[in-house]
């Protein structure tokens, strides 16, 4: 019996390091996680009271903005995500925070899409979208952390059109 609940913790330890390996965005604490094949409804809350709702589908996950009662889709269902990460983060300091949509399409590659409203806007719009390998982190000063596999990292300062510099590497 001993024995059987020990296998048990490891198997569920386990479990809990392989999703949050696959996690793409990190530092973030108001996040969801999806795994494909789940039939999981993860929903982050925003501090507007919106809310981005993922799930599987035939047709891919799919990432939803669910404001005033209405859903609408933030952007195409992703076909090859074997991972989806939604998390809401102030990445500029300017008191609004933006909508992070991740997606691990491999072991090694992940993709996040910075979504943002501008002042006087009521929808959010794709500002832009990052590649890297393992993982990401923001500041909360304009830049981000791209952590390849091996750990190396790279670093982007956000310009105002969505484009960046790499700052160090």
């Amino acid at each position: 019996m001993r024995i059987q609940s020990f296998l048990i913790i490891i198997l569920l330890n386990f479990n809990s390091y392989l999703t949050f390996s696959q996690e793409i965005i990190k530092g973030t604490k108001n996040t969801s996680i999806l795994k494909k094949g789940s039939s999981a409804l993860p929903q982050v809350r925003f501090k507007t009271g919106e809310m981005v709702m993922m799930k599987n589908t035939e047709e891919g996950m799919n990432f939803d903005l669910i404001k005033n009662g209405k859903t609408s889709p933030m952007m195409e269902p992703c076909i090859d995500c074997v991972f989806g990460q939604t998390s809401e983060f102030d990445i500029d300091a300017d008191g609004r925070t933006e909508v992070l949509i991740g997606s691990r399409l491999t072991p090694e590659t992940f993709e996040v899409k910075i979504f943002k409203k501008t002042e006087f806007e009521v929808e959010y719009k794709l500002f832009t979208t990052l590649n890297g390998q393992d993982h990401c982190e923001f500041a909360g000063d304009n830049t981000v952390k791209i952590f390849t596999t091996d750990l190396k990292i790279a670093q982007l300062k956000f310009k105002s059109d969505g484009s960046w510099i790499v700052l160090e590497q």
